[in-house]
């Protein structure tokens, strides 16, 4: 047991003594090939000899020794090289004086676009003032021409129209007189009803009514009271308007025909002092005559208002006891309102 041991430490020891040999071998090799390598490039550098060499001559007549360095040697003129560069000098010559004419060219440009702008500028705003202009003048022509309208439809716009009006009847002429088995008459009153049509753009209207005027006798025998005199009448008128101003009223004048029916009085005078026989209107005949006369609306609307008008009715009724006149004329003055 004891040999075994010892034998294997002899053996270890044995094997790190050859492992520290080989180490230190090693290391001393290493160290030999660092020295080499400095030892040998000093040595190189020194070897080293130029490449260069420098020709020498000597000069005859001088025994100086001295080295003389040659002339350099003339360069070779070349004929397309100067030619090229000419061209490339006259070339850059020319670009220089068409960059030249370029810029000029350019600022010319702009400053006529500046103007041919501000021109336009000009030019759309004379337009402008002028179209602004025309729209107003247009814009008054358009309120102009309403309000023309809207005055001309006042002024003359027409259409059918009915009315009623009443007033007085004054007789003129030889029937305020008495006469025979008559004294004569007095102022009555009057109804009238009248229809009518204004044709619209035009002065111009037709008009037909009827009229009931009575008119009060006068006594000429204190024996009775003298009977009215009852006209009915029917008018037949053309009608010509004037308006007034930018109002729906005007004046307007009319004339035409008429034909009356004269009733009331009596007929038989027998007896003076109590005459029978009144004319009626069943036994009256329709006389001809005319009138003429006019008037004023005074309209709050199209076609209503108030009207106020007066005519001179003249009729040739049969002179006849109890009535003798040839001629019968009255004037009814009257106050209406149509619609």
């Amino acid at each position: 047991m004891r040999i075994g041991f010892s034998s294997s430490c002899a053996i270890g020891l044995a094997i790190a003594l050859t492992l520290g040999g080989v180490s230190t071998a090693q290391a001393q090799q290493r160290d030999s090939t660092r020295r080499t390598t400095r030892t040998t490039r000093p040595r190189t550098a020194r070897r080293t000899t130029s490449s260069q060499r420098i020709p020498i001559s000597k000069d005859r007549n001088t025994s100086t020794g001295e080295v003389a360095a040659q002339p350099a040697p003339t360069p070779a003129v070349n004929q397309d090289s100067i030619a090229a560069a000419e061209r490339a000098r006259q070339d850059s010559i020319a670009a220089v004086e068409r960059a030249r004419q370029d810029s000029i060219a350019r600022v010319e440009q702009m400053r006529r676009d500046s103007i041919a702008a501000a021109e336009r500028r000009r030019q759309d705003s004379v337009a402008a003032v002028e179209k602004a202009r025309q729209d107003s003048i247009a814009r008054a022509d358009s309120i102009a021409r309403a309000e023309a309208a809207r005055i001309s439809m006042r002024r003359w716009l027409g259409g059918a129209y009915i009315g009623i009006a009443g007033g007085a009847s004054l007789p003129m002429g030889d029937m305020k007189s008495a006469a025979t088995n008559t004294g004569g008459y007095n102022t009555g009153w009057n109804v009238t009803v009248p229809i009518g049509w204004d044709i619209s753009h035009s002065p111009f209207g037709i008009r037909v009514d009827g009229s009931f005027d009575r008119l009060a006798g006068k006594n000429y025998n204190a024996a009775f009271s003298a009977p009215d005199l009852t006209v009915y009448s029917g008018n037949a008128d053309l009608k010509l308007r004037v308006p007034l101003g930018r109002t729906w009223s005007r004046f307007y004048v009319l004339g035409g025909a008429t034909a009356s029916k004269f009733t009331g009085f009596n007929q038989d005078f027998t007896n003076p002092n109590a005459p029978t026989n009144q004319r009626t209107f069943s036994n009256a005949s329709w006389k001809w005559g005319w009138n003429a006369g006019g008037g004023f609306n005074f309209n709050f609307g199209h076609m209503t208002g108030l009207f106020v008008e007066s005519r001179y009715v003249s009729v040739k009724p049969d002179a006849v006891t109890g009535f003798p006149y040839a001629e019968a004329k009255f004037v009814p003055i009257i106050l209406g309102i149509q619609f």
